[in-house]
């Protein structure tokens, strides 16, 4: 049964829970100042992780915010340690004493979960914290029988909330209303924080390492860029008398500098101009090299390492693949290990306990399917050799090392040839025109007839003549038993056995069942 959620408990938080916290993003203040990272001087990179440091997180915030959308290198390798955690599968897990009814409210949970207006994008925006250290997500709650998170006109259903917008105050995270920090509204808050490193949620984030080589790629970048401007152009060189006036000499270079674009000038008589060719020496290549190196710095901190973003055909081998592969898989696995907790904590607990599916104690966990895809065939192999020589191995145990999950009690069982030649069923040996299928048919045909008065009898003859078969088979287990038996008392003993044995008996049955399930509902009707 499930448990009623307490009105009072719902009237007393619901207009906390209904009303938004977070301004409207057309309100939101702290716009970016999108020329600030163009070249980053260490110095205000310092500043500003020393105000984060006090808790005013807004200028290393944007920072982080600016870096990520203005270099295309960290963009690209934190999207892919991003989307390496949203790619995998995800379920709710129940306790591990669960019972049936826990068991479905379970699936239940799951469903409204998934059903969520644009969750998968909610979840993606969950991983911003791997860069940013945290993440805030406002849940906008819509009540009524079910209490979920659901869009209006101007909020999605998770609205995510930028990280600039807050300050830390005593290392609680408060929300910035007017430039004035405020506390958190309990339960409409998704808040992840995310530690790429050891420390508090200011210096965790990945991106306080990032910045310091995004600073330094940069200078690479903007020098490269006025190499670029100048490169195989002539030296302009104005010349004047000397003692002419400051004003004359600042007309003068004027005209010197505006001559590559113009394309013509007006000097005085006395003035000249003169153009030197350059000598083309020199090459963007260094310029490259630096840039290259601190891209390869910023990989090894994102991903771990540069095969899949740098590969030179000279050092991408198979085996060094293997190895940047791993590291890969336990990065994601570190991630996917951070994330699940506050999905579980901050969003699966408030939606079961408010519409009173669980108590806090028994809430379903969330957890990401992170299991490798394994060599089946070879699995199988390994399973048929353990088992041959004696190892005692679950069943269970083996549906999930070979990802195939167990049937339910009443679900059709595929068996192999063996199995099918015992009365199992196999997709081998079943076709349309089987006996099988005739009976099945047959019977169902009799129970669409019209009622008539020998129904009964009907019904008793065809039962008789779908047993038929069963019978006769048991009567020929029995002769050969016989035949073979060394004496009475063997022959006793066999055919019990033979008694025992439940597979002899389980297409009889469900052919009485199916024949007693007709006869009813023609009875019925």
């Amino acid at each position: 049964m499930m448990i009623k959620p307490l009105a009072a408990a719902l009237s007393k938080i619901g207009n906390l829970l209904k009303t938004p916290q977070s301004a409207p993003r057309s309100s939101n203040a702290g716009a970016l100042n999108y020329a600030s990272v163009n070249v980053l001087d260490p110095s205000v990179l310092a500043r500003a992780f020393r105000m984060a440091d006090d808790g005013h997180i807004t200028d290393q915030a944007a920072l982080f915010e600016l870096i990520e959308e203005q270099d295309a290198h960290v963009f690209g390798e934190l999207g892919k340690r991003r989307r390496a955690v949203t790619g995998l599968g995800w379920q709710l897990e129940a306790p591990d004493d669960a019972s049936e009814s826990e068991m479905a409210r379970t699936k239940e949970l799951e469903g409204m979960i998934r059903a969520i207006s644009r969750f998968e994008d909610a979840h993606y925006d969950v991983t911003d914290a791997i860069g940013k250290g945290f993440v805030a997500l406002e849940i906008n709650w819509k009540p009524g029988s079910v209490w979920l998170p659901a869009p209006d006109d101007d909020r999605p259903a998770l609205q995510w909330v930028p990280q600039r917008l807050f300050r830390l105050v005593n290392g609680q995270l408060c929300y910035l209303r007017d430039g004035l920090p405020e506390p958190l509204t309990p339960g409409r808050w998704l808040i992840h924080e995310h530690r790429a490193k050891t420390g508090y949620i200011e210096g965790a984030a990945l991106f306080r390492v990032l910045a310091w080589t995004y600073a330094y790629k940069a200078y690479n970048i903007r020098d490269m860029q006025r190499f670029l401007e100048v490169y195989g152009l002539p030296l302009r060189l104005g010349k004047y008398p000397a003692g002419l006036g400051d004003k004359e000499r600042d007309a003068l270079l004027r005209a010197v500098r505006n001559i590559g674009n113009d394309g013509a000038g007006v000097v005085p008589e006395t003035m000249s101009i003169e153009f030197i060719q350059a000598q083309k020496a020199g090459t963007v290549d260094d310029f490259l090299s630096a840039i290259a190196y601190w891209e390869k710095k910023q990989s090894i901190a994102i991903i771990g390492g540069t095969l899949t973003s740098q590969a030179d055909g000279k050092t991408s081998t198979h085996a060094l693949g293997e190895i940047h592969n791993q590291v890969r898989r336990e990065i994601m696995l570190h991630d996917a290990g951070q994330i699940a907790p506050t999905l579980t904590g901050q969003l699966v607990k408030p939606i079961a306990t408010i519409n009173g599916l669980f108590k806090p104690d028994r809430c379903p966990v969330f957890v990401y399917l992170t299991e490798e895809e394994v060599d089946q065939k070879k699995m199988v192999e390994i399973l048929k050799e353990a088992a041959s020589i004696g190892m005692r191995i679950d069943l269970e145990w083996a549906h999930k090392a070979m990802q195939i999950p167990m049937a339910a009690e009443d679900a059709e069982i595929l068996h192999s040839n063996a199995g099918a030649a015992q009365g199992g069923f196999s997709w081998d040996t079943w076709d349309m025109g089987s006996a099988d299928l005739r009976r099945r048919t047959d019977t169902a045909a009799l129970a669409r007839k019209p009622m008539e008065s020998h129904l009964t009898g009907a019904y008793a003859a065809q039962m008789a003549s779908l047993c038929a078969p069963f019978e006769q088979q048991i009567i020929n287990q029995v002769a050969v038993i016989i035949a073979e038996s060394g004496g009475f008392d063997e022959a006793l003993e066999r055919i019990e056995a033979l008694k025992r044995d439940e597979a002899n008996y389980q297409e009889w049955v469900r052919t009485i069942a199916e024949g007693m399930a007709a006869a009813n509902l023609a009875g019925r009707s």
